[in-house]
């Protein structure tokens, strides 16, 4: 008679195959622990417990050339299951084109008796740039496996045909994949020989922006853009001239091609009227604070309009008076004003609401008054010869940015004898004034050039920088495996990188290296069908209202504590207590095997992080590295929790790594010690 794995844990200990079996497995680990052979003994009876099941198993009839176990694989052809019908189900079978939305993806498979099949491999696969996460590829009791599908990384309208195979049988769903539109903003209407902005966004099913896109525009007019590609917000801003007369223009746009192709039609009239912003200028500057008389002039047939004709205006920036924005032609013109106090570009539009006729001016409100100074260097590491553009941005006492002021720069201190592009330069719209350095033909030591910036009176800064034979780049990984030398000890290598501005490697480069706590968690470890889970340990408030709901326990993530060394210092002072314990937590766990590496000639070096097999999941560290070349230092850090070997967290059957709780204990607080 066999047995049903899942019913055995209570009878195998009375089954005579069996206990013969384990009675072997211990009087072989009796005798190599004599011999002064290492096993560990926990895990090591665990696992030698299944291996005698296992051939318990396949002595009993579960191994090959046997009938499924409650509908599973068979053999079939060769070494295909003998699958009776498989069927994909797609939950739902329309979604939007954002990345964040998901179908569902559900086989069933059964075997030709019509019993759900346990352990049978499936393979998924979709077309047209479908992304696929496949959870569970194998099918479980349910005889189901899952997986998701979604449009990540392709926002195109579409159809995604997703494929599931299970022996020598398929099923196939079609999934529409839509809401990715363009849309076209701005005036419906302008006057012959004017001219309007408008705005053209692609944007998918959630109202993102869909960076990158080529889109393609046409119109009767002429229309002025620097880019035919979506910015990052997924916009086109583009200008239409309207010709020298009158009629009906239409403002085309569309993206992608094929079935995927979305486009947009604006319908624009173009009036004969004359109807435009003749005073400010474009671009006219307008100090903060100061009111700007806005004017418009609206012509019919080279008439003035009736009086009386009310236009509305409006302004990106600054506020109107009237407030209402409303203004009453008189000889053809309205007038309103304006003021900020705040800088920056303002659009000014004036409308005729009746028939949606419309124009617009541009000016920019600008500071005057310097405040402050703030210098900084997009390098502050820069190689012989090789440059750094140096940028002081100017404010007002408002935090305004300050436009056209005259920046002064001067070179302090250099050790590599190196120069500036020029001594002066005036700020922009964004407060910037720019100049270029170049460092020298020497090394200047760390931070060895400093450079001085000035504007009006008193008002300064500056920056140092550091010119080096070699600007290095410092990279730290590692991967997905663990080493589990003995049974106290985890062991995970990792790999630094060091090369020069070019990314040329750097031979005989000192990489040094440290590993402290920043982080630890409180909790203990949950069994569960996918292996130990850490937890926050439930109260008993919780577990009461559990039992008296009826429903499962819900668990909660475990309590996360930051490190108490705050100075980093190792040792316990006053205030860093803050669970009382009288000792600082959490301890160092983990140390690299050697305190530094030196690069080899592809610029690279391997070390081992070293840590107690306890101290996995409830411990975060920050590892850092550090090189040191010629006067220039890279520094490159990761924080992460330390890690377990999965094989030690998946069978429930043995203890997890140091024990249920973790060793900083389980209650819900970090200012208790418990």
């Amino acid at each position: 008679m066999c047995y049903d794995f899942s019913k055995l844990s209570g009878t195998l200990a009375k089954l005579p195959q069996f206990a013969v079996l384990v009675q072997g497995m211990r009087e072989m680990y009796s005798r190599n622990s004599e011999s002064g052979e290492t096993m560990m003994s926990g895990k090591f009876l665990a696992r030698a417990s299944a291996f005698s099941l296992t051939l318990f198993l396949a002595a009993c009839g579960g191994g090959d050339g046997s009938s499924p176990l409650n509908g599973g694989p068979g053999n079939g052809d060769g070494d295909q299951p003998d699958v009776g019908s498989i069927q994909l189900l797609a939950s739902p079978v329309s979604i939007g084109s954002s990345e964040a939305s998901t179908s569902d993806l559900t086989v069933l498979v059964k075997d030709n008796k019509g019993v759900l099949m346990n352990g049978v491999d499936v393979e998924f696969s979709s077309t047209n740039a479908g992304t696929l996460q496949v959870e569970r590829g194998t099918t479980d009791e349910s005889g189901t496996a899952i997986a998701t599908l979604s449009p990540t990384g392709d926002p195109r309208n579409r159809t995604v045909e997703v494929k599931a195979i299970a022996g020598r049988l398929s099923d196939s769903v079609d999934i529409e994949i839509s809401g990715t539109a363009l849309s076209i903003s701005g005036p419906s209407s302008i006057a012959f020989g004017d001219s309007a902005s408008y705005r053209i966004q692609l944007t998918d099913s959630d109202g993102n922006g869909i960076a990158n896109q080529a889109v393609n525009l046409s119109s009767n007019s002429q229309l002025e853009t620097s880019s035919l590609t979506t910015d990052a917000n997924g916009t086109i801003d583009v200008t239409l001239n309207a010709g020298t007369t009158g009629g009906t223009d239409t403002l085309r746009a569309s993206a992608f091609s094929g079935d995927a192709t979305v486009s947009a039609a604006k319908t624009i009239s173009i009036s004969s009227d004359q109807f435009e912003i003749v005073s400010p200028a474009a671009n006219t500057e307008v100090l903060l604070n100061t009111p700007q008389t806005i004017t418009m002039r609206w012509l019919e047939n080279g008439t003035p309009v009736a009086d009386g004709r009310i236009v509305s205006f409006s302004a990106t920036r600054g506020t109107l008076s009237p407030t209402n924005g409303l203004a009453q032609v008189a000889n053809g013109q309205a007038s309103i004003q304006v003021r900020s106090a705040n800088a920056g570009p303002s659009t000014i539009t004036a409308t005729d609401q009746t028939s949606g006729l419309s124009t617009n001016v541009m000016i920019e409100f600008v500071a005057t008054t310097p405040d402050t100074l703030n210098l900084q260097a997009t390098k502050t590491q820069v190689g012989l010869g090789e440059s750094t553009e140096v940028i002081a941005t100017v404010r007002d006492p408002e935090n305004n940015l300050v436009k056209n002021q005259v920046v002064t720069f001067q070179i302090k201190e250099d050790g590599s004898n190196g120069s500036l592009s020029t001594s002066t330069d005036v700020t922009d719209s964004q407060g910037k004034a720019r100049v270029i350095y170049t460092g020298g033909g020497t090394g200047s030591g760390r931070d060895g050039v400093t450079i001085i910036a000035n504007v009006g009176t008193n008002i300064s800064d500056q920056v140092n920088l550091t010119v080096a034979k070699q600007a290095l780049r410092l990279a730290i990984g590692t991967g997905n495996q663990i080493e589990e030398p003995d049974t106290v000890r985890y062991i995970k290598s990792y790999l630094a990188v060091v090369t020069d501005s070019n990314g040329a490697p750097i031979d005989g480069a000192e990489v040094e290296l440290s590993v402290l706590p920043v982080r630890y968690r409180k909790g203990e470890y949950l069994a569960t069908t996918d292996g130990w889970v850490p937890i926050a340990t439930p109260t008993q408030a919780e577990r009461d209202a559990a039992e008296a709901s009826g429903e499962p326990l819900e668990p909660l993530n475990p309590v996360e504590c930051a490190a108490e060394d705050s100075n980093g210092n190792g040792v316990l002072d006053a205030g860093e207590d803050f669970n009382g314990s009288g000792s600082l937590e959490p301890t160092n766990s983990a140390s690299t095997n050697t305190p530094r590496v030196n690069t080899e000639s592809d610029g690279t070096a391997t070390f081992d992080l070293v840590y107690p097999q306890s101290h996995c999941t409830w411990v975060r560290v920050r590892l850092t590295a550090t090189v040191r070349v010629e006067g220039t230092e890279s520094v490159e850090t990761s924080e992460f929790y330390l890690s377990c070997l999965a094989d030690d967290l998946n069978d429930t059957d043995v203890e997890a790594p140091g024990g249920k709780y973790s060793l900083y204990g389980n209650a819900r607080s970090c200012s208790n010690p418990n």
